[in-house]
């Protein structure tokens, strides 16, 4: 019996020339009777640029979905993204505008006309929806109480003879961007699927705020699916006494989802098991701890791993009923807003305290005289993030693993602080020199929507604070503080060729050094001149950078700029090489078009 022949098979040949040369080798080694004619007018020829054409297609396909499949090769962004959730980082792109709103009513005031009947003094539930001048809907997050205290109470109406009849009450909420929609998803004649998925809207979504079945079961969101106890809010009874409005509670549930977003569209994710999985109720610490008996032996911890991952259903996905869907969604793709311009309230729900007891005609016009304006404008972050960018902060949250020793791990799950609230464009953390104790202080600096550089507001980095509390080693003190922006400006001079055009040249040269600094600076990174005339120098038409100088610019200089007075010249190197950044300071080149300047000598 012949033995079969191995034809050796080159996996090199990988574009249209090698691949054809090859195709022409083997048919003059294993054909060469019955075929022989290689000249390029042949048919031969068509056939061995048309299968060589295809083989090219091919191997540029492989190679891009191969390099598509690793992180570090990776290119686009989407793909980027998908390994980024992978490793625990969540980008949703999603900005989200916070600030402070004033709401203003009229109530009666009482007999004598001295002050407002306080049985007339509502509360305003949260989900209220107000919106701006320009179309941005806002959402509050917390119940505004017009009887506290600490609002203002101002006459508003008066009678002939100088008493009140009605006084302004103005009281302060915390509102979002987006507005709250609802979406039904009919399953009721699905059948059953694993790991199902649901899509709720596009992916301007920034919140999912309730997932409900028709039967009431309430699902619950999670950050993985393995992941089984939550935590809920219940009303504390004693909250006049001890001053804590809620008590936060343990709960297991097996009715939970994740939340995928991609770029068009927003996705919920349900685990594998059945509907006869049922929730198994609040967190009994005596279940999770390790059980003694029947053991010759204890572990190290105080907590069996395998009770706190012992599911094998990854929770239940639905089938047989109705999910009602409520989420927050963007209505602009920047929901900014100036001051002053939030003025309409578009949805309220108010609560009195004696509601039956009051005259009806008396409550509607309480409820009906709501106004509203936020005193400082609501800016939302901008949130572009190159490529490079995301990559390394992954990879960075990754290492983390869920806790925040190194600096590395306290910058990564700083950027990984959800957008609602507060985004971060730029991070570091470094320790305090001046502290006895072990304090770290970080610096962070935001982007507003023009993508110019400004101060983080405080409420993000009170947010910023308690995200980082629940990562921290219990004797890390992390005390958050503003960078210090100093825009400075690039002034270069060069002899070009007298063959081009000189505006033409310097026009190049102005546009090569604006696409090298359109990426934001680290803080503390340094300005390195040596950059600037490698691009000089490189630019076509340029034969020698004579001289290049980086100056300062603040408000003195023109409105826009920062007011930080900063000398470079104090900050350069000994070898005038690069201007050195303070630990707390970000360079900005905030107006390439007029900080870019250059002559020709």
């Amino acid at each position: 019996m012949p033995k079969q022949k191995n034809v050796p098979i080159k996996y090199t040949s990988r574009e249209f020339t090698t691949i054809k040369q090859d195709l022409i080798e083997h048919a003059k080694r294993y054909y060469p009777d019955d075929y022989n004619d290689f000249s390029e007018a042949s048919f031969g020829s068509l056939v061995f640029d048309t299968v060589a054409y295809v083989g090219d297609v091919l191997s540029y396909y492989l190679d891009y979905s191969v390099n598509e499949s690793f992180l570090d090769s990776a290119l686009e962004f989407s793909n980027i993204r998908k390994h980024a959730k992978n490793l625990g980082y969540k980008f949703t792109g999603v900005p989200v505008a916070e600030g402070i709103v004033a709401f203003f009513i009229k109530v009666p005031s009482i007999v004598e006309g001295n002050a407002p009947d306080t049985d007339y003094l509502p509360i305003l539930k949260k989900g209220a929806q107000i919106v701006s001048a320009n179309g941005s809907t806002y959402t509050l997050l917390e119940d505004v109480n017009f009887g506290a205290p600490e609002n203002d109470f101002i006459g508003a109406t008066f009678t002939q003879d100088g008493g009140t009849q009605e006084f302004a009450v103005r009281a302060y909420g915390m509102v979002s961007s987006g507005k709250i929609l609802s979406t039904d998803v009919d399953l009721t004649e699905a059948t059953f699927e694993k790991f199902r998925k649901v899509r709720v809207d596009d992916g301007s979504v920034t919140e999912i705020i309730k997932v409900e079945d028709s039967e009431g079961n309430i699902f619950y969101e999670v950050d993985y699916l393995s992941q089984e106890t939550v935590f809920i809010e219940t009303t504390n009874q004693n909250a006049l006494t001890d001053g804590v409005r809620s008590i936060i509670k343990p709960f297991v549930t097996a009715r939970r989802f994740t939340v995928m977003q991609e770029n068009n569209s927003t996705f919920l994710q349900f685990g594998f098991g059945s509907d006869n999985d049922d929730d198994s109720g609040l967190a009994d610490p005596s279940k999770v701890a390790i059980k003694m008996h029947a053991k010759d032996h204890i572990t190290h911890t105080a907590i069996d791993p395998t009770k706190l991952l012992g599911t094998d259903k990854l929770g239940i996905s639905p089938q047989g009923t109705i999910l009602t869907i409520t989420y927050k969604k963007n209505d602009r793709a920047n929901p900014s807003s100036a001051a002053n311009t939030i003025k309409t309230v578009q949805t309220a729900d108010f609560k009195f305290m004696n509601e039956q007891n009051l005259i009806a005609t008396t409550v509607a016009t309480v409820k009906n005289s709501v106004e509203c304006s936020n005193e400082k404008p609501l800016v939302a972050p901008q949130l572009s993030v190159t490529s490079d960018e995301l990559k390394v902060r992954s990879k960075n949250f990754f290492a983390t693993q869920n806790r925040a020793v190194t600096k590395q791990d306290y910058e990564a799950i700083a950027y990984n602080m959800p957008n609602k609230f507060g985004s971060l464009k730029r991070v570091n953390i470094i320790n305090n020199p001046f502290a006895t104790n072990k304090e770290l202080v970080m610096y962070v600096i935001s982007e507003n929507n023009e993508g110019v550089l400004t101060q983080t507001e405080t409420l993000a980095k009170q947010n910023l604070k308690s995200w980082l509390e629940q990562y921290s080693s219990i004797n890390d003190i992390v005390k958050i503080n503003d960078a210090k922006i100093v825009n400075f400006a690039i002034d270069f001079e060069v002899k070009t060729d007298n063959r081009y055009d000189t505006t033409g040249v310097l026009a190049d040269a102005v546009d090569r050094l604006k696409f090298q600094y359109s990426e934001k600076f680290y803080i503390g990174e340094p300005i390195y001149i040596n950059d600037i005339f490698n691009i000089l120098s490189k630019t076509e038409g340029i034969i020698d950078v004579v001289k290049v100088k980086v100056n300062n610019r603040s408000s003195n200089d023109g409105p826009g700029y920062t007011s930080i007075p900063f000398i470079m010249d104090d900050v350069i190197s000994n070898d005038a090489t690069y201007y050195k950044a303070p630990k707390n300071v970000i360079f900005e080149l905030r107006y390439p078009d007029q900080d870019i300047t250059g002559k020709a000598s």
